[in-house]
């Protein structure tokens, strides 16, 4: 028979560990990104750890495809699984994998094991890892759709292969993947009375990510990433060869280009923003300081007019300054050409 006290060490364990798991997400959070971990500590205290809980899950998913981490555990039992799926995904995107044998065969063993993981919370099982059991409050606490952060590890898995994005709409359903799964996870956890809300957050996960393609794009040329449509770049004279010539930026083709790539991005953009006004009063704060920030960022793509090789975009040294004072001003958004 088990005793009062012995039922109340159990109790003392659990929450021990669910504060041990929340601790291990705002970790990752704050080592991940500073500035938006400081607009995440302006929400109340159960929605800030809901959103560093959703933040390290997303963080770690995009880690494993990226080469930075992998979970500290022995996954051999699902090896086959692994490679049950790759084979599946080779044949479904008729390409092979980016990376050798065995990494590819690695990050996919990582994140089926996130699968995994999302099964058993749905199911009420026992999970073990930190980012699981926080994320399993999370989920009694918040009517988040965990098909979303199924979607979100798909999105993960076609960085896996080589991007063959030929219009905007693919490029779109991509960002909506491993974009907008999170916004709309996100905004249940800020809170909402207008449903219109969770439209609003799939235009701005994909305003986020035509920002974060620009961004990033040295970076993802590095690893054979191209997500810039080939369709539309043929529309100007160019291919995804040319993205490695020195004289690209200063091309009319190219700037001509960007012009047409920023017209797409500021639609999103003007779509994105009317989720602001329908957050909960408690919750508009850390979402505004991000919009502002990829703001910044696309405003400075627009002043070197589109030159977004010659050096990695990011904010001016004012615009830092402006975001760790918490000012956030309305951007001056032109194409300066």
């Amino acid at each position: 028979m088990v005793s009062i006290f012995q039922l109340g060490q159990e109790k003392d364990t659990m929450a021990d560990k669910l504060q041990n798991a929340y601790s291990t997400c705002e970790t990752i959070a704050r080592n991940a990104s500073s500035s938006f971990f400081r607009s995440f500590r302006h929400l109340p205290t159960q929605k800030r750890k809901a959103v560093n809980a959703l933040y390290a899950f997303c963080r770690r998913v995009d880690d494993i495809v990226d080469g930075d981490w992998l979970p500290d555990r022995d996954l051999s039992h699902l090896s086959e699984q692994a490679k049950n799926r790759s084979i599946q995904l080779s044949t479904d995107k008729q390409t092979e994998p980016l990376n050798p044998d065995l990494d590819h065969l690695s990050k996919l063993t990582a994140l089926l094991w996130f699968r995994i993981n999302l099964e058993s919370i749905e199911n009420n099982e026992t999970v073990d890892e930190p980012i699981f059991i926080a994320l399993a409050d999370v989920i009694k606490k918040f009517p988040i759709e965990l098909d979303h952060l199924r979607e979100l590890i798909s999105g993960m898995e076609d960085d896996l292969y080589a991007a063959k994005y030929q219009r905007f709409e693919d490029l779109r359903q991509y960002c909506y993947r491993v974009a907008s799964t999170v916004g709309l996870c996100l905004v249940e956890i800020y809170g909402y009375n207008d449903p219109n809300a969770r439209r609003h957050a799939v235009e701005m996960g994909i305003y986020l990510q035509m920002v974060n393609v620009l961004r990033d794009i040295q970076e993802d040329l590095s690893r054979n990433r191209i997500y810039l449509p080939s369709e539309e770049l043929a529309k100007f004279g160019l291919s995804s060869k040319d993205l490695t010539s020195e004289d690209l930026p200063t091309s009319e083709g190219w700037q001509n280009f960007m012009r047409h790539y920023l017209d797409h991005v500021m639609v999103h953009r003007k779509n994105a923003v009317g989720l602001l006004s329908l957050l909960d009063k408690d919750a508009k704060y850390s979402p505004s300081v991000m919009c502002a920030a990829y703001d910044a960022i696309l405003e400075e793509a627009m002043k070197r007019n589109g030159d977004v090789f010659t050096r990695r975009l990011t904010m001016s040294l004012y615009r830092k300054i402006q975001f760790a004072l918490g000012i956030i001003r309305k951007p001056r958004l032109n194409f300066l050409v």
